[in-house]
């Protein structure tokens, strides 16, 4: 039975630019969560995390993939952190086939450098970058490590990771 396909990592590791690509390979449609979240609650994610926090944020979040998990199959691309919290994770990987998009360091801050400011967990005050980047990567590396499958993105077209996750996604389908 056809299963929800998710698409997880880091800020920059082409969640995004892989999405669309493999939804057309599969004939389901694309699903970027974080942009219901802000067409439902009105307000950009990093307004969302200033006015009400990441704890009711991630509570949004996983009501919502909750809702997504009784629809059809699609293509599912979440937001950097959504693995981190148990019981989002729990029903991703009972629910959907999870795909961790990985990324080296520098390939990732090179990837958001221009679109940093938007991003709320990146745009830290004194804090690099790379700094910023480099923790996330840390403490969520272990999270990132329960998916049901690790697609290196760092030399390789979107297309090619897209190829890559159609082939592996039929040994949970």
């Amino acid at each position: 039975m056809a299963k929800h396909l998710t698409l997880i990592g880091m800020p920059g590791a082409g969640k995004s630019s892989v999405a669309p690509l493999i939804a057309e390979l599969l004939k389901r449609k694309v699903i970027e969560v974080d942009a219901l979240i802000e067409q439902q609650e009105g307000m950009p994610i990093n307004e969302i995390f200033l006015a009400k926090g990441e704890a009711y944020f991630r509570r949004v979040e996983r009501e919502l993939i909750t809702r997504l998990a009784g629809e059809p199959p699609a293509v599912l691309s979440l937001g950097g952190g959504a693995f981190l919290w148990e019981a989002t994770r729990e029903l991703l990987l009972a629910k959907t086939v999870v795909f961790y998009l990985s990324a080296t360091l520098d390939v990732l801050c090179a990837r958001v450098q221009s679109g940093a400011a938007s991003r709320p967990l990146l745009n830290l005050p004194g804090v690099s970058l790379q700094d910023a980047m480099r923790d996330l990567l840390e403490r969520r590396g272990n999270y990132y490590g329960m998916a049901h499958y690790r697609v290196e993105t760092d030399f390789h077209s979107p297309e090619d990771v897209a190829k890559a996750i159609y082939l592996m996604r039929e040994a949970y389908e």
